[in-house]
């Protein structure tokens, strides 16, 4: 019995000082495992999904900048809540609009889709979009750790549309992706899109 207790404390040291010793790349593919980016290539449109108006806003006029869009189309419904105790109600896609102006993005290279109050709710928003203006291909910009679940959630849907699609990520303003675990920021980001990503799968 004593035999098969110093066992068991033997391979559980063992795999504790393994988990100390390899905690970095193991840190880092949990945050790995979120990304799914494409390579960018000219589109018909850029759709910046609504949240993070800031980076997502400063990444979409970097491949505006590039040569890679001729439009952008800014997604969502969603209100921006912390506003509303300074009386101002406004849209997360309006924020989005408000970072491209302040980039000096004129408003004809600006469309807005306010519909969509999730990435599902978006993708069927912007796949009917799509529809109407017959485009052929086309970049959705969301967050760098969001892009595998959204990937999971419009790749299907447009490639039955014969729409390609090309999923890209900002990076974020407040932390490393590769070294999340280092700020407050990066821990709750990655523990809420593992949230959503098991969400998603368990209910679509």
């Amino acid at each position: 019995m004593l035999r098969k207790i110093l066992i068991a404390l033997g391979v559980l040291f063992l795999a504790v000082t393994l988990v100390f010793l390899f905690r970095k790349p193991l840190l880092q593919a949990t945050s790995n495992a979120l990304i799914e980016q494409d390579q960018l290539q000219k589109a018909d449109a850029l759709f910046v999904l609504s949240g993070n108006s800031y980076d997502r806003g400063n990444e979409a006029v970097r491949i505006l900048n590039s040569g890679y869009v001729p439009l952008f189309v800014c997604t969502g419904a969603n209100p921006v809540v912390e506003l509303k105790s300074l009386n101002i109600d406004t849209l997360e896609s309006d924020m989005i609009v408000a970072n491209l102006h302040r980039q000096g993005v004129a408003d004809t290279l600006i469309a807005q889709l306010k519909e969509g109050t999730s990435t599902i709710e978006e993708a069927d928003a912007i796949l009917r979009y799509c529809r109407t203006k017959n485009f052929k291909r086309v970049m959705v910009l969301s967050s760098l750790l969001h892009t595998a679940r959204v990937n999971s959630v419009l790749r299907e849907k447009f490639e039955k549309a014969g729409i390609e699609l090309i999923v890209r990520g900002a990076p974020s303003s407040r932390f490393k992706e590769s070294e999340w675990w280092k700020s407050e920021e990066g821990l709750i980001a990655v523990n809420n899109e593992w949230i959503k990503t098991i969400y998603y799968w368990w209910k679509y």
